[in-house]
């Protein structure tokens, strides 16, 4: 399908085109977006009040003019930017923000809340707050004080009263962004800014292209100018083929996205954190990332410590593999460790016998009682499910059953928020710098482990309140390591890839290890590495 449009067709050489395995299936930024979906909403669709930024306070204003903190961040007051418009035109009103910001409050609102920690949003009215006048105030409410409270208010996409939610805006939309949707079918959706800006692309293109090879080929030919996830099976043996280091530039991303398995600390076995870490041993991570299909990060907490980092494309055409940074997938670490893997089942065996669980005829026994902890999950087909028979497998290897407890997620996630589980499987996505005091800290709103930890508080405390880039970094290295020491959580997959871009690409820069996609442009210069935490 086409949306009609009276612009002129797109000519390859003012157009970025980005090659995805498969394109978002929705932009409305109030659905469940994926990751590329996110990017696209974020930078190029939608505008929130505020948006992310580098530094303290952490946000600054985009669509509104001006933000006034209130009550150390109780409520905030924002002021709509004089001359705001739609894509289509159409000013935007305090109308549309009072609309988009209700959209977040109340019992509709609670998934959307809970994915971006704006947990706390009371209520939204009109009006300016105390000692300023003009036009186009609003004022936000919250229900305790919070100091990221402007970095919070960026995931607020403030769309159409008159067009939202519509029964096409998902594919359809219509924002205030930099870039607005031209033209879509089943393997393309191309974007056109707004106005020109010096050194960016006027349009942009996201292309779907499932075959990998393929995908190469087009890259090769300056079809496409960049491939974000380069096929596992072509690391590094395409990487180092002659000319590549002088035409491409390479990096390997580690996007903020966990599958877990959660422990209920409150009551039960895995409330004691050294049998959770004779668990969390006899993961099969091997057999985990042979399921995704991708290798994955050795971590041991979810927590985002590993920027955008280049690939040195010379090394791998010189044969210098273990010099080139492709981390995971360095040979010989592309093949399953079964040797690590079977080495951590006997530590695993030797510390449920220290615990007095004795291996008796391959189950686990203390006494008269067998070491039974069930898993909840949402029983869903394919990954979900043979995630849950590779763990119920290692496990009975070292004598624990585990067996389903399968539900609609709504109906497992109600069981998580009372406590009545023993482990669970989950993910967990976000951005780079996510604040995890909702899901870890002792007062968290979505703390469904039951964790409790003065020393893990403080450091989730300290990420909250940091002023600078170095303090929140070193802030989310304390948070990682109490995560590491607690095992509150097992990471069961930890996603990498290798991006590849040609050089003719210029601003290329990342934000939660994509790339920020307004920023693109193409010329003669090699691209020039920015990291970028906020939008």
């Amino acid at each position: 399908m086409v949306v009609p449009t009276a612009d002129p067709p797109v000519v390859l050489g003012d157009t970025v085109v980005i090659a995805l395995r498969r394109l978002p299936v929705s932009l409305d930024p109030t659905d469940e977006l994926d990751p590329w979906g996110q990017r696209v909403v974020d930078d190029l669709l939608f505008e929130g009040l505020t948006r992310r930024v580098d530094g303290s306070p952490w946000g600054a204003p985009a669509l509104a003019e001006r933000c006034l903190v209130e009550h150390e961040g109780r409520s905030v007051a924002c002021q709509l930017r004089p001359g705001a418009r739609f894509h289509d035109d159409q000013p935007v009103t305090v109308a549309d923000l009072l609309y988009s910001i209700n959209l977040w409050i109340g019992p509709r609102g609670a998934n959307l809340r809970q994915r971006y920690g704006l947990d706390a949003i009371k209520s939204v009215e009109e009006g300016p707050p105390a000692g300023a006048s003009g036009d186009g105030w609003v004022r936000i409410s919250f229900a305790h004080a919070d100091p990221l409270v402007l970095e919070r208010l960026a995931a607020l996409k403030i769309v159409p009263r008159a067009r939202h939610p519509g029964p096409r805006f998902a594919q359809q939309p219509i924002g205030s962004g930099p870039m607005r949707l031209l033209a879509q079918s089943e393997t393309q959706m191309v974007f056109v800014r707004s106005e020109a800006i010096p050194g960016r692309a006027q349009r942009l293109e996201l292309r779907a292209q499932i075959d990998g090879a393929a995908s190469l080929t087009a890259l090769r030919r300056g079809e496409i100018h960049l491939l974000p996830e380069l096929a596992p099976t072509h690391v590094p043996r395409e990487l180092g083929k002659p000319g590549m280091a002088a035409r491409f530039v390479a990096f390997l991303l580690s996007p903020p996205r966990y599958d877990l398995v959660l422990y209920n600390l409150r009551e039960g076995p895995q409330a004691g954190p050294r049998l959770r870490g004779a668990l969390d041993q006899a993961v099969p991570h091997s057999e985990i990332a042979a399921l995704h299909g991708e290798p994955g990060l050795a971590i041991v907490a979810p927590v985002d410590l590993d920027a955008p980092s280049p690939i040195d494309l010379v090394a791998i055409a010189e044969d210098r593999i273990l010099e080139a940074g492709l981390g995971p997938f360095t040979p010989p670490n592309q093949a399953p460790d079964r040797e690590t893997e079977a080495a951590n089942r006997l530590a695993a065996d030797l510390v449920l016998t220290e615990l007095g669980w004795i291996d008796q005829r391959g189950q686990r026994r203390r006494g008269t009682t067998a070491l039974r902890l069930p898993l909840s999950w949402d029983g869903s087909a394919g990954l979900a499910t043979n995630t849950a028979r590779a763990l119920r497998a290692a496990w009975k290897q070292i004598g624990v059953a585990a067996p389903s407890v399968t539900a609609g997620w709504a109906y497992i996630l109600s069981l998580l928020r009372v406590g009545k589980f023993s482990l669970a499987l989950a993910r967990l996505a976000g951005a780079s710098d996510m604040d995890l005091s909702p899901w870890f800290h002792s007062r968290g709103a979505h703390n469904l482990t039951g964790i409790a930890d003065s020393e893990l508080d403080a450091a989730l405390d300290a990420y909250r309140h940091a002023n600078s880039r170095a303090e929140r970094d070193a802030a989310k290295r304390a948070v990682a390591a109490r995560l590491a020491a607690l095992h509150p959580v097992s990471v069961l997959h930890a996603p990498v890839a290798v991006l590849l871009a040609s050089r003719a690409l210029t601003g290329l820069e990342f934000i939660d290890d994509l790339p920020r996609l307004d920023s693109l442009g193409l010329g003669a210069a090699p691209p020039v590495l920015l990291h970028a935490s906020g939008d």
